[in-house]
């Protein structure tokens, strides 16, 4: 057993200083995970407290412990893991550590629910999402179809989905990331659990819907008493949403306090060093005699999607992207925001060709490429690379680390040698800020913002001359997005790279971009240099994103 912290015993400082009823009581949680190897210590001896009414946060980096903990809770380990003799996890009276596999799942989603970090992978892909809500309805209330099916309506209502009948008839995939994740909180809420853990419930979406989903949580909690785990990377959340925080590092806590407490007066090394971590700087000047690297004009990109029933379907189209152009220069970086469904995933696909545009033209370098066909784009494909929102989803579960990331070079013939592949794979791994030595190693082992990382070290291996960036900090905590913008700058610096950067982050926009497009409704709404526009504003919408970024702990 690791010596006593000081700064983290295993009761709260206020246990039974405020009246509340205690409903989780965890003790010496310790969790070890088969590797390849060896074993690795996941969690060590981590304890903690939860009373009933209120929010208690658990934060720390990528592969601190943080979800490992929740899922303990939850009994939803791999089999690869071990929960250690010595961990007792009581809910209201109850050792759940006890229970058969059986009992637990009479106890999820009644007793204790969670929201999942990635929602494409916890959802079924081919299954409606009423169906899912339904099933789960069904599963602890004995009530009709039509009775799950208006109860699933009025959840979607609830997080703020628009037009939830028709979202009932959808599949997963017809969702942005952001619809997604609201379904999936749907989900979770559906029996109304006495505690709800929320890991990361708000990666995926804008800062707009971010703040609505948050407040959407904390009043569902105050109005049916229920307790929430909020596992998080953003401080700023932590400190508007809960009332007490346990730090952790390395799969134990390190500190833990009233949240006031911890902020005003962190007492660990590593808590003070996690609190000065802020996207921080600003992109550098741009030469003015740049030259253009992609330039779109008047693209449109039209969905044909289908509405009513099977006998009498009705087909609409919907505008996506509608006539927009932008230009973006050899070592620019162009941020492109707005909320989830605004187009701005679709409009920087269609300028890569990975999806079809309608309409418009689109140059890289010079050379138009909106005629081209996959083979003609073939040989472009290794000077411009993506890095996806959601890593679980684009790394190949079947592929270890340097199989991924050495792929890319087999396939467009990148390095003279197997030597010499394999000394880039190291490379581009300690350039994302991972250690060479988990070459054999597998997407599922790896923490949400590792799976990031090797999605980031996969695209700069091939040496690109432009990065379309979706989201690549969405899953990172504040420590490695600020090594990630590092690392992109330097790039950018050594190389004469360009980015265009998708988020939803304006802390990141502001310190990576040097100019900013705002995208509603599939229009540019406002542009300018980022500067300009993040600090005065022109149009509603924009100031509304921006107070939401900004001011969220206000």
């Amino acid at each position: 057993m690791p010596e006593r912290n000081p700064f983290a015993p295993p009761e709260r400082h206020d246990l039974g200083k405020h009246g509340r009823e205690l409903i989780l009581d965890a003790r010496n949680i310790a969790v070890d995970f088969k590797v390849e190897g060896g074993v690795v210590n996941a969690v060590r001896d981590v304890s903690f407290q939860l009373h009933k009414g209120e929010t208690i946060a658990l934060v720390g980096e990528s592969g601190s412990g943080k979800s490992v903990t929740a899922r303990t809770v939850m009994r939803l380990l791999s089999r690869r893991a071990t929960i250690k003799p010595g961990t007792k996890i009581t809910l209201s009276g109850m050792d759940i550590t006890s229970l058969s596999e059986r009992e637990m799942r009479r106890l999820r989603g009644k007793k204790v629910s969670m929201i999942f970090q990635e929602p494409m992978s916890s959802l079924n892909p081919v299954y409606t999402i009423g169906r899912q809500i339904c099933e789960i309805l069904h599963l602890h209330n004995r009530i009709s179809h039509r009775e799950a099916l208006e109860r699933a309506r009025q959840l979607l209502e609830e997080v703020q989905i628009s037009q939830p009948a028709e979202r009932l008839r959808q599949y997963p995939h017809q969702l942005s990331g952001g619809q997604r994740q609201r379904v999936m909180i749907a989900m979770a809420l559906a029996n109304r659990p006495d505690i709800l853990i929320a890991d990361e419930p708000t990666t995926a979406l804008d800062v707009t819907v971010q703040a609505q989903i948050l407040h959407l949580i904390k009043d569902l909690k105050d109005k049916y008493g229920m307790a929430v785990i909020l596992i998080t990377h953003d401080l700023t959340i932590v400190r508007q949403f809960s009332e007490y925080v346990y730090v952790m590092q390395d799969g134990v806590v390190r500190e833990h306090n009233e949240t006031e407490a911890i902020f005003s007066n962190p007492q660990h090394p590593y808590t003070q060093r996690l609190l000065a971590a802020e996207p921080r700087g600003s992109a550098r000047p741009l030469s003015e005699n740049s030259p253009i690297v992609l330039q779109g004009r008047n693209v449109n990109v039209t969905f044909k999607l289908r509405r009513g029933g099977m006998l009498r379907p009705d087909y609409f189209d919907l505008v996506a992207v509608n006539n927009l152009s932008l230009d973006l220069r050899r070592h620019e970086t162009l941020g492109l925001v707005g909320e989830s469904g605004s187009g701005k995933t679709t409009f920087g696909q269609a300028l890569i060709r990975l999806i079809e545009n309608q309409g418009g033209e689109i140059y890289f370098d010079g050379q138009p490429i909106h005629a081209l066909n996959r083979k003609g784009m073939r040989p472009l494909r290794s000077r411009m690379q993506v890095v996806f929102q959601d890593p679980f989803a684009s790394l190949n579960p079947r592929m270890s680390v340097r199989q991924i990331i050495e792929e890319g070079l087999i396939v467009n013939g990148i390095g003279a040698s197997r030597r010499e592949r394999l000394d880039r794979v190291r490379q581009a791994l300690r350039d994302a800020g991972l250690p060479d030595n988990i070459l054999n190693r597998f997407p599922h082992e790896f923490s949400g913002g590792q799976r990031q990382r090797i999605a980031i070290a996969r695209a700069i291996a091939l040496e690109p001359e432009f990065i379309l960036l979706d989201e690549p900090t969405s899953a990172l905590d504040l420590s490695i997005q600020a090594q990630i913008i590092r690392l992109l700058r330097k790039l950018q610096d050594e190389k004469g790279l360009s980015y265009l950067f998708i988020s939803h982050d304006l802390k990141v926009v502001r310190a990576l971009c040097h100019r900013v497009m705002v995208m509603q409704f599939g229009r540019i709404v406002e542009q300018g240099p980022v500067d300009e526009v993040l600090s005065n504003p022109r149009t509603d919408y924009t100031a509304r994103l921006v107070r939401a970024a900004f001011e969220i702990a206000a």
